[in-house]
């Protein structure tokens, strides 16, 4: 049994494609004539249009940067643990986090004392990422 709604969305959908479809095969000509039979200004819809298209670009390049601007961070965050940890600092400043409220009931759960250097590397790790350890804090 089809519902109704979704007989409806196909049909909208069916008549969304055939309208772009019918836009694409259109030639500039065909669209100049349509905009000035309809009373608009070509130029001002290409200068708006060429604005906004300037306005996604600048905006994607921004979001670009931010996220090569994160990636290089978190690089960094990792290269600077992963040169050296003194096993006992990382077991220390893995347990001081541990016991700081606002962590979870699992994170809790588990002692520095249960795991094993790997372990506890990778959880110290962690939480440097999550930002509850400082790792220029974790080395006094």
């Amino acid at each position: 049994m089809t519902d109704k709604r979704s007989d409806e969305r196909r049909h909208l959908a069916s008549l969304a494609d055939a309208l772009f479809d019918d836009l694409i095969a259109a030639s500039d000509d065909d669209i100049l004539s349509e905009v000035a039979k309809a009373g608009g200004d070509a130029a001002a819809i290409s200068d708006r249009m060429r604005s906004q298209f300037e306005e996604t670009v600048i905006q994607a390049r921004k979001e670009r940067m931010k996220a090569a601007k994160a990636g290089r961070k978190a690089a960094q965050t990792a290269r600077a643990v992963a040169e050296v940890v003194d096993i006992s600092i990382a077991r220390r400043a893995l347990k001081q986090a541990l016991s700081q409220d606002g962590l979870s009931m699992a994170a809790r759960n588990e002692t520095e004392s249960d795991l094993t250097d790997e372990e506890v590397l990778r959880k110290y790790n962690d939480l440097i990422h999550l930002g509850v350890i400082d790792p220029e804090q974790s080395d006094n």
